[in-house]
């Protein structure tokens, strides 16, 4: 009786041994499935974009801007009066010739918050709402670009923040987050989606600058972005 009881207890282990791997197999994969769904949901909820059941309660908050921000002159005027002013200006300092060439111009958020808006709507995005759109401009943030989305179930919103650039006289964006509603947006996503599109956004601005001058340097200050560089502009002489 004691050997076969032996050989009992010992034919259970072996079974057990052998079936104990794909039983731990099977709970890690259960496990990370459940995980994977749990993250899911929980990131779907907290875009704002749909409502999901009790993970919406957990994870969504309405989105807001850093600070809100009125509206202002757009930037295309604003340069090309600052331009225009600088370069009589200077052409009277000489004497008709133009030997200081250096320009510096600072350009309001709220300048910036017109032209956006006004970019918004050229662009027939109707699931965007351009009137709620706006830029802030915070040398802590960088350049935070907040647009509500429209058609949603819950009132959210998408924030980019970026980091601008200079090079060959353009300015070039550098995309630091997104969000949609309180969800981050992977960076490769970042990477292959945003940055055309704030480059495409920029292009006005590029276009309207290169007009008068070549940009050498750009700065972020509280509420104002100051841009240094020369004027191109060439003056020939009537003799």
């Amino acid at each position: 009786l004691q050997d076969m009881k032996g050989e009992v207890v010992g034919e259970v282990k072996r079974r057990t041994r052998r079936s104990r791997p794909w039983l731990t197999c099977s709970l890690i994969f259960l496990a990370v499935l459940v995980g994977v769904c749990v993250w899911g949901l929980w990131s779907v909820a907290a875009t704002g974009l749909v409502r999901v059941p009790v993970f919406t309660d957990l994870a969504y908050e309405v989105p807001v801007p850093t600070r809100p921000v009125t509206p202002g002159v757009p930037v295309e005027t604003v340069m090309e009066e600052v331009f225009t002013s600088t370069l009589t200006r200077r052409l009277y300092e000489g004497g008709g010739t133009l030997s200081n060439r250096s320009i510096s111009v600072e350009i309001e958020e709220s300048s910036i918050t017109a032209s956006l808006r006004s970019f918004l709507e050229e662009g027939g995005l109707d699931w965007l709402d351009a009137a709620g759109a706006q830029v802030v401009i915070d040398p802590d943030v960088g350049v935070e670009v907040f647009v509500p989305i429209l058609g949603s179930e819950l009132s959210t919103a998408a924030t980019i923040t970026f980091d601008l650039d200079v090079q060959d006289g353009n300015f070039v964006v550098m995309p630091t987050e997104i969000q949609v509603g309180k969800a981050r947006i992977p960076n490769v996503l970042i990477a292959v989606f945003l940055k055309p599109l704030l480059n495409a956004a920029l292009a006005k601005l590029n276009a309207a600058m290169v007009v008068y001058a070549e940009i050498s340097t750009v700065e972020i200050l509280p509420r104002v972005m100051s841009i240094s560089g020369e004027l191109s502009v060439e003056i020939e002489s009537n003799l």
